[in-house]
């Protein structure tokens, strides 16, 4: 049962996902980077404590928003500080204070390397504000001591001037001695007011005063406030997430290179993947030809070519193809790896195969079979051999043909489009079912060019990790340009994740096909040594005999 089709938010879902897969490594150093970097820090930095003391301020007046800015200001301001260094004996760690709600007690908080100091510090504060509010009390009223002396003096000058005026009125009896008098009395009244000032003023009644009552006196907190690794690491690690995350988003914005079949899909809008290739690990030297579809019948990857010829033969029952051309965009997308397997898996169905060796700037095809290429292609082209004799049987595959490409000659595209090359082709295709040609980088030279136009069918090949979709895009340009026929593309090198099937494994027993008739020899040619057993249903007539499925299989890489 086929699933429900996927949604563009799910596309994208899936989209973000195959991109932090692809950056996972740069994801994971990002965050480590980050904790680790965290730790160290923590590590090295002095530890932070922190110790509070709760106060009430005695204050006649009702608290307002101004009122609590400025006892805070007083509380932390730099007379507390130095009064409360002299009390401390030690400089000052960082102090701040904050109001309690709306009502007049203050939270002062101090903050030092060691909690014994951040205690005492906090306390010294309060001390130094009381001690700075007493100093700040005394000036004031030493200062309206003075001013009330002042008037004192005043007044009892008056009083002597009145004294005299009224001895002089001949006594409070008199008319004008009555006046006087009164006026005596109220400076009498005066001086006496003014003489309680005087005595209340120079009283010591702010020697003990409290302006700031202790409520919660602080005392040492030994946890640290600061560095606390385990937050301190969480945090970084968030940090170090969403940053590999950023990074991996933005290498891939900025990585043309295709990764995936998504990519691919993203580019070639309505031509299909029809093939995708899984690497050949065990291939480490990739100058030697290693033809996997006759080495590793069972492999991984011997199956994803027998799906992608699943796929061309579905794709052909219309109309059906005679001439296939292999090509890509640039060297080294594994083209030649992909033309040599692939037509080593059609001709073991019972298709009658001619492998044509069209690349003839870098010929290498001959090399997966282990056949000479003294004489091949371009010989024919030429004249110099007929046909027949520059067509190589492959040894333990009697329906599959190689035509080597022959000597290099010096101006392959002339030779290629010339009439002579329309004969050859003609001829091919009157001695076979399916003529695979393989052909040099699109994008390199016109030789591609000029071929798609003559075939029947064009399979652009591109390889994950080292095709650009710039380049992918122009080989589309190029093949629409000369009205080719591209049938589909293979990804070569292509990711896991792309395999509907790959994770199941292929060790219970696919057969590989071969043709009815035995193979004796093994199979000659560098790096090849093919072996064949027999298989079921294989006719010559070109019909595939035990045929997997469409679904292509997942791949890695190859090399060209």
């Amino acid at each position: 049962m086929e699933g429900a089709p996927r949604t563009g938010a799910q596309k994208n879902v899936g989209r973000y996902v195959a991109i932090f897969w692809r950056q996972k490594v740069t994801i994971v150093l990002c965050v480590l980077i980050a904790v680790g970097g965290m730790l160290i820090v923590d590590t090295l930095r002095s530890p932070v404590y922190s110790a509070s003391t709760k106060v009430e301020l005695s204050s006649s007046k009702a608290i307002t928003t101004t009122t609590a800015a400025t006892d805070q200001i007083v509380l932390t301001s730099q007379p507390v500080l130095n009064a409360a260094r002299q009390i401390l004996g030690l400089p000052m760690p960082s102090c701040s204070a904050s109001q309690f709600g709306t009502t007049t007690i203050m939270i002062v908080n101090c903050r030092a390397s060691d909690p014994n100091v951040a205690a005492n510090a906090a306390n010294a504060i309060v001390q130094g504000y009381n001690k700075v509010m007493q100093q700040n009390a005394i000036s004031r009223a030493a200062f309206t001591a003075e001013l009330v002396s002042a008037k004192l003096k005043s007044t009892q000058a008056q009083v002597d001037l009145l004294l005299i005026s009224l001895s002089h009125a001949g006594g409070p009896n008199t008319t004008l001695g009555g006046l006087i008098n009164k006026q005596l009395s109220a400076a009498y009244a005066k001086q006496y007011v003014l003489q309680q000032q005087l005595t209340a003023l120079e009283a010591p009644i702010f020697v003990d005063s409290q302006f700031a009552t202790v409520l919660q006196k602080a005392t040492p907190n030994d946890k640290p406030l600061s560095p606390k690794p385990l937050n301190d690491a969480l945090i970084a690690g968030l940090v170090g997430l969403a940053l590999g995350l950023t990074i991996a988003i933005l290498r891939e914005t900025l990585d043309d290179k295709i990764h995936s079949r998504a990519d691919v899909e993203e580019i070639a809008i309505g031509r299909p993947v029809i093939g995708l290739i899984p690497a050949i690990g065990e291939w480490h030297d990739q100058k030697t030809p290693l033809l996997i579809a006759a080495e590793q019948p069972t492999s991984p990857s011997a199956e994803a070519f027998r799906a992608l010829r699943t796929s061309l033969q579905f794709m052909s029952l219309d109309e059906p193809l005679k001439t296939l051309l292999v090509t890509s965009p640039a060297a080294a997308d594994g083209k030649t790896t992909v033309s040599a397997d692939l037509a080593y898996t059609i001709a073991s169905a019972g298709q009658q195969i001619i492998l044509v060796g069209c690349d003839l700037r870098k010929p290498r095809i001959h090399e997966f079979f282990g056949v000479s290429n003294e004489v091949g292609f371009t010989s024919v082209l030429l004249g110099e051999i007929e046909l027949d004799e520059a067509i190589v049987d492959v040894p333990g595959n009697p329906y599959l043909k190689v035509l080597p490409a022959g000597p290099v000659p010096p101006n392959p595209s002339e030779l290629l489009s010339g009439r002579r090359a329309e004969q050859v082709f003609d001829a091919l295709k009157q001695r076979c079912d399916l003529v695979i040609m393989d052909s040099p980088p699109l994008l390199a030279v016109s030789d591609s060019a000029v071929l798609a136009a003559k075939c029947d069918g064009v399979m652009l090949v591109t390889a994950a990790g080292i095709s650009t979709k710039r380049d992918m895009s122009r080989a589309i340009d190029v093949l629409r340009q000369v009205d080719a026929a591209l049938v589909g593309i293979t990804l070569n090198r292509a990711p896991l994740a792309d395999s509907p099937g790959y994770g199941y494994g292929y060790g219970y027993g696919y057969g590989h096909e071969v043709p009815t008739s035995k193979r004796g020899s093994n199979g000659a040619g560098t790096g090849t040594g093919a072996t064949a057993t027999a298989t079921n249903g294989a006719s010559s007539n070109g019909g595939a005999a035990g045929v997997v499925g469409l679904a292509p299989v997942s791949s890695e890489a190859h090399a060209d």
